[in-house]
């Protein structure tokens, strides 16, 4: 199954969800891919043992300018079991304008990826850039479902969310009729604000039990140290709050998708 995470908006926490939650489905026996889909890197940074380019190792830059590597060759173990990572290279940003040139095919590169290791892993997760550009409708093709991490407390955040909502109803419209939104998720959560408690609760009467986690993660400083000492919450501070709701994320997010394989076309 391949899932993108997306939102116009930085801030909403789309890497620390990806990184997080992949990492809590690897520990319930899931063998789960990263892709690396944003040019700014911080997946790469998190799970790469070491820079790719120094080491002269392929990346995703290689196969979206080189088409024809096989794609095996640029995806690597992290230092978590059962998680690997396809890592990207800040120059992927370059190849933007050329591959504008052929909009088409350029979309279609995702897809033509995931056919080729798709059946590889439980689980493929695109981490996205904060657009809703190339990057993302690449993802978004290739992909069955997408998740939505909204920030608690934040307008911006919740422009963002409509937006990218609107770009998985086009892509599914015009080119994946596979492709679902499966959930939205409520993060940074503060209950102590009343601009957190406001938005939470706007969000679950606005789109329904069935379109929002349960579970949702809180602001918790844990993961800002997480990600200062490049490791996943579930690694630097197993015992944390953030670490269990992830775990609950994890949980929540299997369930979901045992019960609603028809409905995602599995």
């Amino acid at each position: 199954m391949v899932i993108s995470v997306i939102n116009n908006k930085g801030g909403t926490s789309k890497t620390t969800t990806t990184l997080n939650l992949s990492h809590a489905l690897a520990n319930r026996g899931k063998k789960v891919l990263v892709i690396d889909q944003d040019p700014q890197c911080n997946s790469t940074s998190a799970l790469t043992p070491a820079n790719v380019a120094n080491l002269g190792g392929r990346s995703l830059y290689d196969l979206y300018s080189k088409p024809d590597i096989p794609v095996k060759e640029c995806i690597y173990h992290t230092q978590y079991e059962d998680l690997f990572i396809m890592p990207n290279l800040a120059i992927t940003a370059s190849l933007e304008h050329k591959l504008y040139q052929d909009i088409a095919g350029s979309y279609m590169m995702g897809r033509r990826i995931i056919d080729q290791i798709g059946d590889d892993y439980d689980f493929i997760f695109f981490d996205n850039p904060p657009t809703l550009g190339i990057w993302v409708i690449m993802s978004l093709i290739a992909s069955d479902c997408a998740i939505i991490p909204v920030e608690a407390g934040s307008k911006y955040s919740l422009d963002g969310l409509v937006a990218a909502i609107d770009a998985i109803e086009g892509v599914s419209k015009t080119a994946n009729p596979s492709l679902r939104f499966l959930r939205l998720l409520i993060n940074r959560v503060d209950l102590r604000t009343s601009a957190s408690r406001v938005t939470v609760d706007f969000i679950r009467s606005r789109f329904g039990s069935n379109k929002v986690f349960e579970t949702t993660i809180p602001e918790n400083t844990q993961i800002k140290q997480a990600e200062l000492a490049g490791k996943t919450v579930l690694r630097h501070a197993p015992q944390s709050v953030a670490a269990k709701r992830y775990r609950e994320l994890a949980d929540e997010f299997l369930q979901i998708i045992e019960s609603e394989q028809p409905e995602l076309g599995l």
